[in-house]
């Protein structure tokens, strides 16, 4: 029997690496795509209606995103009037989200004096895009928004404010990283670590216990940087996905940060903004 034994592990633990490898090839796509894990509860289309039942001035409008991924993406601009006068809060949505779930948030914005801007991240529809960064090209496609809704509406771009959830806290941070002229930034259900994110989220998707995944979210996160760098033609050593860490981007934000984090959040626990 003992002589068996480590045969015994030798082939248990080929087996676990075979069907890690397998169900990471089959799980990388899940990372990057728009796909959540729930039907979306609110849609654009209601969000555009709540905002002019509320007496905004609305458009829907489109601009260009990262130049190395210059896809058409859209975002929803609403202002009480006299744009130009006033700040603009630009919501961002998480991963498999969009804007239609800032209805309430960007309603009462508008009710309280200012502008909103409201994108759908790239993957996102109507946005264009085949994958979602987490921040990499999404940092450059809303410094193109502000850009071009400065340029459309006159918004002053000295005077923002982020308001963001989940993954799309992890773009509020590369973006306030970058953009020194974002005033506030409040995060809902950030997250520090993006492997153990990412385990999390493969097993709520599979249905796998965390502690099973570990393999698998190593080789999936590979697997999804090395289809982002071959997509977007990246040679250096360091860019792409593997470049992004919330914590160093916190670091370097001198504007004021605000995290709130729900003690029943289903998909991102508390203990991940710590």
């Amino acid at each position: 029997m003992r002589r068996r034994l480590p045969l015994v592990l030798l082939a248990g633990g080929a087996a676990y690496g075979a069907a890690s490898w397998l169900l990471s090839r089959r799980v990388a796509e899940r990372l990057l795509s728009s796909r959540g894990l729930a039907p979306l509860r609110e849609t654009r289309e209601a969000l555009l209606a709540a905002l002019s039942d509320a007496g905004a001035e609305v458009v829907d409008f489109r601009f260009e995103g990262a130049p190395r991924s210059p896809v058409e993406l859209a975002a929803v601009f609403a202002s009480p009037g006299a744009p130009s006068t006033r700040a603009t809060i630009v919501f961002l949505h998480g991963k498999g989200g969009g804007s239609g779930e800032w209805r309430t948030d960007a309603v009462r914005a508008v009710g309280q004096g200012y502008n909103v801007l409201v994108p759908d991240l790239r993957g996102h529809s109507p946005s264009g895009g085949a994958f979602f960064t987490f921040g990499f090209l999404e940092r450059e496609d809303m410094a193109n928004a502000v850009r071009r809704a400065a340029e459309r509406f006159r918004v002053d771009p000295s005077r923002l404010g982020v308001h963001s959830c989940s993954a799309g806290s992890s773009v509020a941070l590369e973006w306030a990283a970058r953009e020194t002229r974002i005033r506030a930034i409040w995060l809902e259900s950030p997250f520090a670590d993006a492997r153990a994110m990412a385990r999390r989220y493969l097993s709520k998707a599979t249905g796998i216990p965390p502690a099973l995944l570990g393999l698998t979210t190593s080789l999936a996160l590979r697997r999804a940087v090395r289809t982002v760098r071959q997509r977007l033609g990246l040679r250096g050593e360091g860019e792409g996905l593997q470049e992004l860490d919330p914590i160093a981007a916190a670091r370097a934000i001198r504007s004021p940060i605000f995290f709130v984090h729900g003690r029943q959040d289903g998909l991102v626990p508390p203990h991940f903004a710590e």
